[in-house]
């Protein structure tokens, strides 16, 4: 009788034990898995959520307490799938969001450029007004750069790179060259032009040169210094005469510091760490002080760019020259002066970018819809800007060419018309659909 007393004590205090740990790691590790209580046998999970997902049993039995890893507990599995499966789906659906924020910053970028690229070809007849020569030649150099900035932050170094390159950059280089002789000599009757497909034709210089950095990048990244090494290339190619823009070599080399910088942009985490301490958490200070006054970086890139606005009002060749497609002597330039003049162009145009990547906003805008057909835009706007060209020239563009406000509302309607109607889904779709098709006969 005195022992089943004792026995019945001793248990209810046990269990009064067991309810207040149950209480205590339910505050402080937030989840209790499970209670057993059988035949003088206590047990119960729970998880260390707070700290490092660690599963751990508990088990009680004559006022002992023995402590396992619920992995291998066979009882257990289904309370450790559950929760790593529910802290897996959780990190993915963060860097899911990450990335979705992500390419709607980098699309918005995309779209801001298209805007420009299509404003400054619509404006060439009209460079007889000096203000839109002047805007022509601040925008170009920008436009293009955000978008090499771009192509080079997603570029990625693996053994299929080359592969893609050519794949996805070459071949529809080729193609798209052909659609364009075949528009100018059915539509136009112009001849046949000299040397296709190795003298870009009509603006498709720029996906020979994203050919040409993508598919030397996996060369390129295993040279050390090689971001001052190609910037000495783009001010020494100036040097040398390449004639009529031949394989757009000269633009590679003067495009390809702003490609790297956005592909170093991309892991400049793990640059950062290579760098000296001191260094180190200087450049994070600036970076968190530009991130977080934006209205300064704004304040700071419009004093910039009326900068640069009167520095290129005041040189009849910046046009020619920020192309980056002539050499100095055919610029009428000494080799200093070419050569200080095209540093100050990659320079500055590398500083805008970074400041406009630092303004554009994680969300998604019209823009973002732009940005995601810019190639498309990119290449077919051409087929619109030569049409009104012819347009131009007849009576009825007579009009615009003595009226620079009047030319400002054509220039902003058919920007935005052309924008508009080249990135429609059924473009895209269609367009898509028939490079595969073609793409095949090149490549199994």
């Amino acid at each position: 009788m005195l022992n089943n007393f004792k026995n019945t004590l001793k248990n209810n205090i046990l269990i009064r034990y067991l309810f207040l740990a149950k209480y205590l790691f339910s505050k402080y590790f937030y989840t209790i898995h499970k209670v057993n209580i059988k035949n003088n046998f206590f047990k119960f999970s729970f998880c260390f959520n707070r700290f490092n997902n660690n599963y751990i049993d508990f088990d009680i039995k004559n006022n002992t307490a023995i402590i396992e890893d619920l992995n291998k507990n066979n009882k257990s599995d289904d309370i450790v799938s559950k929760h790593k499966k529910k802290n897996k789906d959780a990190t993915d659906n963060k860097e899911s969001n990450k990335n979705v924020q992500r390419l709607f910053k980098y699309d918005n970028l995309k779209g801001l450029a298209i805007i420009f690229v299509v404003f400054v070809h619509l404006s060439f007849p009209f460079f007889g007004f000096s203000i839109y020569k002047d805007i022509g030649t601040l925008l170009a150099p920008i436009a293009m750069g955000i978008f090499v900035f771009v192509s080079g932050y997603f570029s990625k170094v693996d053994e299929n790179t080359q592969i893609k390159a050519f794949k996805n950059i070459f071949i529809p280089y080729i193609l798209f060259s052909t659609f364009w002789i075949i528009f100018i000599v059915l539509a136009f009757g112009n001849n046949l032009p000299k040397n296709p497909y190795l003298v870009p034709v009509r603006g498709l210089w720029y996906l020979l040169v994203l050919f040409w950095l993508r598919f030397s990048l996996p060369v390129l990244v295993k040279i050390k210094h090689i971001f001052w090494i190609s910037l000495f290339g783009a001010l020494a190619i100036g040097l040398i005469n390449v004639p009529n823009n031949f394989l757009a070599l000269t633009r590679t080399f003067c495009y390809l510091p702003l490609f790297l910088i956005g592909f170093y942009f991309k892991h400049h985490n793990e640059y950062l760490n290579s760098l000296n301490y001191r260094i180190k958490n200087l450049i994070l200070k600036m970076r968190n002080f530009l991130i977080n006054h934006k209205k300064l970086i704004f304040g700071i890139l419009i004093i910039v760019l009326l900068s640069l606005f009167f520095i290129f009002s005041n040189f009849s060749f910046s046009m020619g020259f920020f192309g980056f497609k002539k050499s100095y002597v055919a610029l009428g330039l000494s080799r200093k002066i070419g050569i200080l003049m095209r540093l100050f162009g990659i320079v500055s145009t590398i500083f805008v970018i970074i400041l406009i990547n630092y303004l554009m906003p994680n969300k998604q805008s019209f823009l973002t819809k732009l940005g995601r057909s810019s190639l498309y835009i990119y290449v077919f706007h051409f087929y619109f800007t030569e049409s009104m060209k012819k347009i131009l020239k007849s009576d009825l563009g007579s009009p615009l060419f003595n009226d620079p406000i009047l030319t400002a509302v054509y220039l902003i309607t058919a920007t935005a018309l052309i924008t508009f109607i080249l990135s429609r889904d059924p473009i895209e779709k269609y367009i898509g659909k028939l490079l595969n098709l073609l793409t095949r006969v090149f490549v199994k």
